[in-house]
């Protein structure tokens, strides 16, 4: 009797942290994504992140952008970042309130790299899925404990 208490309030207090992680994430992630999906790759052009896969405590986010066109192709010089809460993504909150619009020029056949800082973020990373964005692709990660 005592095992089958124990066990249930195991569970019970399993249940409780999940669902307060996710409250957790309601109160700061309030923006939908304006699209909820976007492209790994797309006409020669492909994102992806660094890892697949980051510990809660990193401090930085490295995205490589593969332009394997024959063309040039421009970015803005932000990555930003998106987290999926029960099938929906939402915008992770930053500290700056604008940014500048400052290209990044991506040269043909040739790979490049931009960074997200996460001390830039208004938001504690939590274990789940992420996508960084550039421009209109989205390299998708898991933050993990």
């Amino acid at each position: 009797m005592i095992k089958n208490y124990t066990l249930t309030a195991f569970g019970f207090a399993v249940l409780l942290l999940f669902l307060a992680g996710c409250q957790a994430d309601r109160l700061y992630l309030k923006k939908e994504a304006v699209a909820q999906k976007r492209p790994i790759s797309k006409n020669g052009i492909a994102i992806k992140t660094e890892k697949a896969e980051y510990p809660t405590s990193i401090k930085q986010i490295i995205v490589k952008l593969r332009n394997d066109s024959n063309k040039e192709y421009t970015t803005g010089v932000h990555v930003f970042l998106e987290k999926k809460v029960e099938d929906t993504w939402y915008e992770v909150p930053m500290k700056a309130e604008s940014f500048t619009l400052q290209g990044m020029l991506h040269r043909p056949n040739e790979s490049s790299s931009l960074v997200l800082s996460v001390n830039d973020l208004k938001y504690k990373l939590t274990p789940g899925e992420y996508r960084a964005t550039v421009g209109e692709f989205a390299a998708p990660f898991e933050v993990v404990d």
